[in-house]
């Protein structure tokens, strides 16, 4: 796999953790790993609420048809 070498800033009690948890050999590829499953996670939220909208649509459509009555503009005066 290629790889970059990129600089990053840490706050001092992630880093201090990090290095008590993990070997300084080792470090780039467990980050490498923690962002992989962070970015995994927010792809797979971003499907399910997609797919949860579009499911939905329907009845979110006929919710907003019901309550438009109630809107102040169609109130008189």
């Amino acid at each position: 796999m290629q790889t970059q070498r990129i600089n990053i800033s840490l706050p001092y009690n992630i880093l201090k953790h990090l290095n008590q948890a993990v070997s300084k050999g080792k470090r780039s590829r467990f980050i490498a790993s923690a962002v992989s499953e962070k970015l995994t996670k927010k792809r797979d939220v971003e499907k399910e609420l997609s797919k949860s909208l579009k499911a939905n649509y329907n009845f979110y459509k006929t919710v907003a048809k019901e309550w438009s009555a109630t809107e102040v503009e169609g109130w008189p005066e």
